[in-house]
């Protein structure tokens, strides 16, 4: 039977503990996860909470957690991270944006983020935001063809250093050490 590290959840043979390093987060972070990304091995929002002090993962099948996301939404100033119609360039609106103590991110697949998007109406009440010039993504085991399509750790650490000048830097390292220990398919490579 595989043995697991209690700290970072995976096989101790691929434990990334020996890169952790706290970052304190300059906002609260929820990260609404779609359940079929919950169990997969090359789950960024997992390496986030490793990381990032004040960050918490919802399921967005538990009704109870939703539930109270949506009122810490209410009554927290609170942006969302998701390209949509309405939503504005994160760049442009840094320096002279309103006061964010509160970020939202959406984990999983472009489709299943519409999906958890259109599913949870209240998430188009936020304030949205979209990146126009991320930096070309350094994840390379998952399918897209957009250099600038980025995982959710890499979303949430330029949405952290270039608002709020975070030192993000282990934040990238533990998911390079993930990325090194990953063996999966080769179609499954960038």
């Amino acid at each position: 039977m595989r043995q697991y590290c209690s700290v970072c959840q995976y096989p101790l043979t691929t434990c990334v503990c020996s890169v952790i390093r706290r970052v304190k987060s300059p906002v609260s972070i929820s990260i609404i996860q779609h359940p079929k990304e919950v169990m997969h091995a090359k789950n960024t929002a997992r390496l986030i909470t490793l990381c990032l002090e004040n960050t918490s993962v919802v399921v967005s099948s538990n009704n109870d957690q939703m539930t109270s996301l949506k009122r810490r939404c209410e009554t927290l100033p609170t942006a969302l991270l998701y390209p949509c119609s309405h939503s504005h360039s994160w760049e442009q609106t840094t320096a002279s944006g309103p006061p964010l103590s509160h970020l939202v991110v959406l984990d999983g697949s472009w489709r299943q983020a519409f999906g958890l998007w259109q599913q949870h109406a209240w998430l188009q009440t936020l304030p949205a935001y979209h990146f126009s010039s991320a930096p070309s993504s350094d994840y390379a085991i998952r399918h897209t063809g957009n250099r600038h399509h980025v995982s959710t750790l890499e979303a949430v650490a330029y949405a952290l250093s270039s608002r709020f000048q975070t030192d993000v830097s282990p934040l990238y390292r533990l998911q390079a050490r993930m990325q090194e220990f990953w063996q999966g398919p080769p179609e499954h490579r960038r």
